[in-house]
């Protein structure tokens, strides 16, 4: 093993979280290192880049990276809900031009960006706390010293786990996606598909994002069934027809998977030296899936913490613990809600499926975006049972279960 480098900051992965943590900790002038195993930023993509607006116009993507969407359409085994409004209210990124973006912000703030660099363990001292990342790049291995080593590695969660931060992850919702050039698939309309033919314990989905092109894709939880996404996902675009999609002379241009874990929040995400963010934490939205948003967050504030933490010498000895005690104030009451409804909606039945889709088409069409972003505050509740009695005894039903009424109320963002 060749002798060590030394910086202040090394994160292992280069997804929205590594990226955002990076650039934070180089803005604070910090010597920041990220490693990524793939060969460039940004591929292979591994996510269907759905997001809100507000979301890349905080982080400053440029519109030509986003296509947005006016209509959303639920489509069951034999119902379906439609919304349509008068403004963009979720947006199809494009995940490779947007994840580059990511990278060359990074650098431009001074960010060290190595790809093609695996993450195999981190360094540990005597008392445990974490000293450094080992890591692969083709068949050289080095020891790279480090005030602060960041898990950003995905839903492996690898380096968290080595280092004894966490124990990792057990359900994890599978993905198989198609990138299609669909000449007659609607461009204004974001799909997803519920039910036992195409998407049993999950659901799929139909995006656009601009220039003809189309994502396809299938979700399923591991946890709750074993049924291979890519064969329904097959399936889906043979009969696409039959859920109101004209694919008609597409073409089929890419192919993806990926997993995300679905566990709910990591128990400790924060420790000495070291800090997991993203789907290494398990911070991700599990209604829809939505992780980008609350990934690009984790890391702006994770940070934000290490710098402080380094600058005060505190970063092995409790200084990084505010990174986690302040995610968990804003996201988990919203997180954990997030993934009750998820197990409940895998365990729906077609015949379910379509009570609950004509029961969505009563949900106020403004409130419905940010029920799929997993906001569930108390405002955005009352908003959609005024004026709606017909789903006041559903709410009643599940209140007890999810204890609304002892959690703290989680206004804005």
């Amino acid at each position: 093993m060749t002798a060590a480098e030394t910086h202040d900051v090394v994160v292992a992965g280069g997804g929205p979280a590594g990226l955002a943590t990076a650039t934070e900790a180089a803005h604070a002038g910090l010597d920041v290192l990220l490693v990524e195993r793939e060969a460039e930023i940004g591929s292979p993509v591994h996510t269907s880049g759905a997001t809100a607006p507000a979301t890349v116009e905080r982080y400053g993507v440029p519109q030509e990276l986003y296509h947005p969407i006016t209509s959303l359409r639920f489509a069951g085994p034999e119902r379906e809900a439609v919304f349509k409004y008068d403004k963009p209210v979720l947006v199809i990124i494009d995940v490779r031009g947007t994840y580059k973006f990511l990278g060359a912000r990074a650098a431009e703030a001074g960010v060290d960006i190595r790809t093609g660099a695996t993450a195999r363990q981190p360094v540990l001292d005597d008392a445990g706390a974490v000293t450094g990342l080992a890591i692969e790049a083709g068949d050289e291995e080095s020891q790279l010293a480090a005030k602060v080593v960041v898990d950003a590695s995905g839903y492996r969660a690898a380096i968290s786990k080595l280092a004894g931060l966490h124990t990792g992850f057990e359900r994890f919702g599978v993905g198989a996606e198609v990138e299609l050039i669909a000449p007659s698939c609607r461009q204004d309309e974001a799909l997803l598909i519920v039910g036992s033919r195409y998407a049993p314990a999950g659901y799929a989905w139909v995006f656009p994002w601009g220039q003809q092109r189309v994502r396809v894709g299938v979700g399923v939880h591991h946890g709750d069934v074993r049924s291979d996404p890519r064969d329904h996902l097959e399936l889906l675009l043979t009969e696409a027809d039959r859920v109101g999609v004209d694919l008609t002379d597409a073409q089929r241009t890419e192919d993806h998977f990926g997993l995300i874990p679905a566990d709910g929040l990591a128990p400790r995400f924060a420790g000495n030296g070291i800090l997991a963010v993203g789907d290494a934490a398990c911070q991700a939205t599990l209604v829809v899936g939505e992780g980008i948003r609350v990934s690009l967050d984790a890391g702006g504030e994770a940070g934000r913490v290490i710098a402080a933490a380094i600058q005060n010498g505190t970063q092995a000895s409790g200084g990084l613990a505010p990174y986690e005690a302040t995610f968990r104030r804003a996201n988990e009451r919203s997180l954990n809600i997030g993934r009750y409804i998820n197990r409940r909606l895998a365990t729906f039945d077609d015949e379910e499926w379509n009570e609950k889709l004509e029961l969505l088409q009563a949900v106020p069409r403004g409130t419905l975006p940010r029920l799929l972003q997993s906001d569930f505050s108390i405002g955005t509740a009352l908003t959609m049972l005024t004026g709606h009695p017909r789903l006041w005894g559903r709410v009643a039903r599940y209140a007890d279960e999810l204890e609304l009424l002892r959690l703290p109320l989680n206004e804005g963002r």
